[in-house]
């Protein structure tokens, strides 16, 4: 299944700072400030960027506290406990354990690590994989499975501009500053704007509605990017550019393959490309994963594929639709957990 294209989406997102951004480079100046962006070269000149890296995990970390929120033992912890040391480290481990799974990577990992044959199954095996791993891990994936979405880097889109921030540690006796204690930052300013693309292959419906909760946060800037961020810094604004970009027009880009079957007023999601009846489930989707469209979308054939863009009211039904799908899903999840939905080969 996932070795073959199915459907896609694509959007252009333009990322603006509405006050001060870092996000640190990692390396300490010879000389100047002690923390500064990260940068690249472009154009023959550096710049500032975002990872996309960086954008991905804040992503993730974003979409886990919702679903979380919406129903707990749904989302994995994406990391091993696999030693007493990382498991003294979590302040609380019991509140941990009520709100996540145990790591999908990890269970995978293990399976793998048993013989030559279990780890020849996970490579064939992707329904297998797919239906037994949790949301986020479906959607970003885990060691053990590639994810379904990609994040660009986002790169300047408007004049450069930086500044230098004064900070100061405080001393926890007398409240004031701390001897010794002052460092500089170089920020980025207010109103600089960034753009990055976001590819997702073979989405399921919800997967969708994913994307639209994190994408509308930040659009009500409620996520912060960056370091600094309890300190006021790293609050932005983002939009979905209705510009086109790459020979794809602007707003919100579907595709399928040409003349595969969709209906002009459908729009379908993984489950139902792949479900020839309601039965058929080895990839944990669901025959009804697909929306009703408020009209007939025009499609543009490009190459091989049709693209149908949503912008404006069409826009809005699609995330609307979308995220009433991923708050159902989220609530009635009965996804396979991988410990107990792997061959009892590869079980404790």
């Amino acid at each position: 299944m996932l070795k073959k294209i199915v459907n896609e989406a694509f959007c252009t997102v333009r990322i603006t700072t509405t006050g001060p951004l870092l996000v640190k480079s990692g390396h300490a100046s010879v000389s100047g400030p002690d923390m500064t962006p990260v940068l690249t070269n472009r154009g023959g000149k550096q710049e500032v960027f975002i990872p996309g890296s960086s954008l991905k995990g804040v992503f993730r970390s974003h979409i886990e506290k919702i679903v979380c929120s919406l129903k707990s033992q749904v989302v994995c912890y994406p990391f091993e406990l696999n030693s007493r040391e990382m498991r003294e480290s979590i302040s609380d481990m019991t509140q941990l354990q009520n709100d996540y799974r145990e790591s999908c990577g990890g269970i995978f990992n293990q399976y793998a690590r048993k013989g030559e044959e279990n780890r020849r199954t996970l490579e064939d095996r992707t329904d297998l994989v797919y239906a037994a791993s949790c949301p986020t891990c479906r959607l970003f994936g885990s060691t053990a499975f590639i994810g379904r979405v990609a994040i660009s880097d986002a790169y300047l889109v408007s004049q450069e501009a930086r500044e230098l921030r004064d900070g100061v540690g405080i001393d926890r006796l007398t409240g004031g500053a701390s001897h010794g204690a002052k460092f500089d930052l170089q920020v980025v300013s207010e109103g600089v704007a960034f753009e990055t693309t976001i590819h997702l292959r073979n989405f399921e419906i919800w997967q969708l509605g994913m994307l639209f909760i994190v994408l509308q946060d930040m659009e009500h800037e409620l996520i912060r990017l960056g370091s600094g961020r309890s300190r006021g810094l790293g609050q932005v604004k983002a939009e979905i550019s209705l510009k086109e970009t790459a020979g794809r027009p602007g707003g919100f880009v579907t595709s399928t393959i040409r003349k595969s079957g969709e209906p002009d007023n459908e729009l379908w999601g993984l489950g139902r490309w792949l479900n020839n009846s309601p039965e058929e489930d080895r990839y944990g989707t669901q025959y009804s994963d697909f929306l009703t469209l408020q009209g007939k979308i025009v499609r543009t054939d490009r190459g091989i594929r049709a693209m149908r863009a949503f912008i404006g009211d069409d826009l809005a039904h699609l995330r609307d639709a979308s995220v009433e799908n991923f708050v159902n899903r989220m609530q009635s999840w009965t996804g396979r957990y991988a410990r107990t939905f792997l061959p009892s080969a590869v079980r404790r």
